[in-house]
């Protein structure tokens, strides 16, 4: 599981301003400024949280996350920026986003959906690093929320702010710097982080589209997608393919793609995978599909997932989701 080391190096330049000491924090990293500066370059989970929890240490911002993604251009989004700005409207470029966002943090993938009155801007941070680092992954996606919301102003060219916000952690004493950057109602043990926008803000044209641009930025994007995570895409499609319903090990995957055990990890951990994230997505994924069938029951489909029982399969859902499995159908069914 890796990071982009430009992005932990933006991170790092503005704990610098807020008064930690860069050098410190590049030492923390094992990397130059340059090093940190290219554009390929990766950090593992392990250093980036140790960087983070440093930089919380010595700024002593609880807001950290939200205050750096105020203070960096936007142009630290590089590419898919470009294809924001270019699209015909905030929902296409919204989509962009989501269907692009592992180039930027792929540790934190976005997902766009239409609701009655609103759509749903849900950032959804990776199970294991986010249990691994409970308050670096808080900061990151907080920050990258607020992030998220400069764009849409410059997408809409006015100051639009979301319906509501909602917010998987629990609510802190103090609410007014949340208050301050998001300008909306704000709900806190959500199921998700999420921005609520208003319908006819993201149907809005954008303008400065341009068609003929946008195709090329797009074909350039996927090629980078593709090249970044096509082992990983593999493995996945094998696991789903094996699935019978069950899940498949990792010793009958590596055996599918004709190679050993130790291969197939040290392929993932090259394009900033493991087996174990990709069972953890499937399975998050599997279950909300398999809840969706009122038939089942919740006790098949933590058979299904592989659990050693249904307490196990309710965990891990609560972990994910923030609720019940059965909470969760009655919810999303009724």
């Amino acid at each position: 599981m890796t990071f982009n080391g430009r992005f932990l190096l933006n991170l790092i330049r503005f704990a610098g301003v807020q008064g930690a000491s860069t050098g410190h924090l590049l030492a923390l990293s094992g990397l130059t400024e340059a090093e940190l500066g290219r554009e390929d370059q990766k950090v593992e989970a392990e250093t980036f949280n140790k960087v983070m929890a440093a930089i919380q240490a010595e700024t002593r911002d609880p807001y950290f996350g939200m205050h750096a993604s105020e203070y960096l251009n936007l142009s630290a989004a590089g590419l898919v920026l470009q294809i924001t700005q270019t699209s015909s409207t905030v929902k296409e470029a919204l989509d962009y986003c989501c269907e692009f966002s592992l180039l930027s943090c792929q540790h934190v993938p976005l997902s766009l959906n239409k609701e009655k009155r609103a759509y749903r801007l849900s950032f959804i941070p990776d199970t294991i690093w986010a249990n691994q680092s409970p308050q670096t992954a808080r900061q990151i996606v907080e920050g990258m929320m607020a992030f998220a919301l400069r764009e849409f102003h410059t997408l809409t060219v006015q100051k639009h702010y979301p319906l509501a916000v909602h917010f998987r952690s629990s609510k802190p004493h103090d609410t007014s710097e949340y208050e301050r950057v998001f300008c909306c109602p704000l709900l806190f043990d959500q199921a998700e982080n999420a921005l609520l926008l208003a319908t006819e803000q993201v149907e809005e044209k954008i303008v400065t589209a341009n068609y003929e641009l946008l195709e090329v930025l797009v074909r350039h994007a996927r090629e980078k997608l593709e090249s970044h995570h096509q082992f990983y895409e593999q493995v996945k499609k094998v696991i789903v393919n094996l699935s019978h319903p069950e899940l498949p090990s990792l010793k009958q995957v590596a055996a599918n793609l004709n190679m050993s055990v130790r291969s197939l990890q040290r392929k993932l951990s090259d394009e900033g995978h493991s087996f174990k994230e990709i069972i953890e997505e499937l399975r998050r994924s599997f279950a909300i599909s398999y809840l969706k069938d009122p038939g089942l029951h919740v006790n098949d489909v933590a058979y299904m997932l592989n659990y050693s029982d249904a307490s196990a399969f309710i965990r891990s859902f609560r972990r994910w989701t923030g609720h019940s499995p059965s909470r969760y159908r009655q919810a999303h069914l009724n």
